[in-house]
């Protein structure tokens, strides 16, 4: 007969997004180590452990040989925390009060028998507080300082029974290069949670977590995104949209512009992801914009997160040509957020947008434009996956999708476009500009449209003060998207 599983019991992190990526939090009774290099916030989500362990009135300690008390006070009061409930040793205090006095005494002497008054002073310490939670800041210095690799593997081995045996989930941090890893604190640890700090060439620099090991436990793999902000660590848990159940389908999202809508043959289908793709200045974000009023007209939330312009500048362009965004802004039905792709990571953009899905209930998703999304993946290997993940997790909340791509030109045929994502999205608008008559126009049309059918006509698009117009097909021209059309018969359209 199959054996019963047992769940490890967990202790919460008090990180947010970090218990996501453990499925849970820290395995109590477990030895955690917690490595790298200086600067990556290996401190501060230490300090995150042991206030999130008092707050819930479980008793905690901190043995530091690499800040003295008064140091991680001061860490702790930058972030507007108080270490009042924690309990705090200095195991750097044995120099002056248990070990030998000497002329030449380190802080952790090479001598044996006073590294073993070291791990007596903190053992001494563990039986009088009792804690449920031992955080030892660093273990760096036992490794540098350890007589010999078998004798620090002791020293470890000794720290894993000895909490062990009173159930107490320890945490080590430590300082290990990326070139000089310690295999011993590896092979000994039941958890390891590695910082990362990534060096880019300009903008913020990024930092990612990654859990390499956690025995006996289930585990959100690879690298996640975090930042360290007043008030500690937030990490972004890596995107799987698999992970999220299928919302159930609602109707299409027509645009009330009835050309428009015949166009698309009824409107945009939920859980589709929309391009509008044309140069610059031709009304991109306005057709984005069109569609989250519509939405706001029947009570649902969008989410417009702008990489180019900011939101005073949208926003005056949207009421130019009769949007009334504002208004739906302030009645809480659009949410319009400015994003600096210099500072984000594709992992905090994600973060942002299931917040506004999950939490707000946000319908509609305008990214505007997709060139400055990928600013903020510019060096990021696998964008295109991340951009793959981020559609199909809208897709499977049936959220409609609107993504704004700039081409590069103006008129006539040699256009480019800087990326080619047409084969992600459901749906494409093509938008251009051409000549007639010593005016310019714009040509409106649906390329692709992945489910059901649509019109593969084109019509012309106006917009002018407090109004967006759209014509009939031009059926009596040819060569309107190559910029130049000609002429073939009848009258044309208005204005032409």
């Amino acid at each position: 007969m199959p054996q019963e599983i047992i769940a490890i019991p967990r202790l919460p992190s008090g990180i947010p997004g970090l218990d996501e990526v453990l499925q849970g939090g820290l395995p109590r009774g477990a030895l955690i180590l917690v490595e790298g290099p200086p600067g990556s916030g290996k401190t501060t989500a230490a300090l995150q452990f042991l206030l999130a362990a008092a707050q819930r009135g479980e008793t905690c300690l901190l043995a530091s040989n690499a800040e003295t008390p008064q140091q991680l006070k001061l860490i702790a009061a930058s972030h507007g925390w108080s270490l009042d409930g924690v309990h705090m040793t200095s195991l750097s205090e044995l120099s002056a009060e248990e070990a030998h006095p000497g002329p030449d005494y380190t802080l952790f002497p090479e001598a044996e028998v006073e590294i073993e008054e070291t791990l007596q002073h903190l053992f001494s310490e563990v039986e009088k507080v009792k804690p449920t939670l031992l955080v030892l800041d660093t273990i760096s210095s036992l490794r540098v300082v350890a007589p010999t690799p078998a004798f620090h593997r002791r020293q470890l081995k000794c720290i894993r029974d000895f909490m062990a045996a009173r159930s107490c989930t320890t945490v080590m941090l430590d300082e290990a290069a990326m070139t000089e890893k310690d295999l011993r604190s590896q092979t000994l640890s039941d958890g390891i949670i590695e910082l990362q700090q990534i060096d880019f060439n300009y903008g913020a620099d990024r930092r990612r977590l990654r859990v390499r090991k956690l025995r006996g436990c289930r585990y959100l793999s690879g690298a996640h995104d975090f930042t360290i902000t007043t008030g500690g660590l937030e990490v972004h848990p890596r995107l799987v949209a698999q992970s999220y159940a299928t919302a159930p389908s609602l109707e299409a999202l027509a645009s009330a512009v009835p050309e428009i809508d015949t166009l698309t043959g009824g409107g945009i289908p939920r859980g589709s992801s929309t391009l509008f793709v044309g140069p610059a200045g031709i009304g991109k974000s306005t057709m984005s914009t069109l569609y989250v009023m519509a939405a706001a007209a029947r009570g649902e939330k969008s989410c417009v997160l702008l990489f180019d312009e900011n939101v005073e500048t949208h926003i005056t362009r949207s009421e130019g040509v009769g949007l009334k965004i504002k208004a739906a802004k302030e009645a809480g039905l659009v949410s319009i957020i400015h994003l600096d792709p210099a500072e984000l990571s594709a992992g905090q953009v994600a973060s942002l947008l299931i917040r506004h899905v999950e939490a707000d209930g946000a319908k509609v998703v305008v990214i505007d434009t997709l060139n400055g999304y990928l600013q903020s993946a510019m060096e990021e290997p696998s964008v295109f996956l991340h951009i793959r993940e981020l559609i199909s997790y809208l897709s499977r909340r049936q959220v409609v999708t609107l993504i704004t791509l700039t081409q590069h030109g103006i008129l006539g045929q040699e256009m480019a476009t800087p990326i080619d994502l047409s084969f992600l999205a459901d749906n494409v608008f093509l938008l251009r500009y051409f000549e007639m008559k010593g005016a310019i126009h714009k040509a409106l049309s649906v390329v692709k449209k992945r489910s059901g059918g649509h019109e593969h006509t084109i019509r012309e698009l106006v917009l002018g003060p407090g109004s967006i117009d759209v014509s009939e097909p031009l059926q009596e021209f040819s060569g309107v998207l190559t910029g130049t059309p000609i002429f073939t018969g009848g009258t044309g359209p208005k204005g032409m």
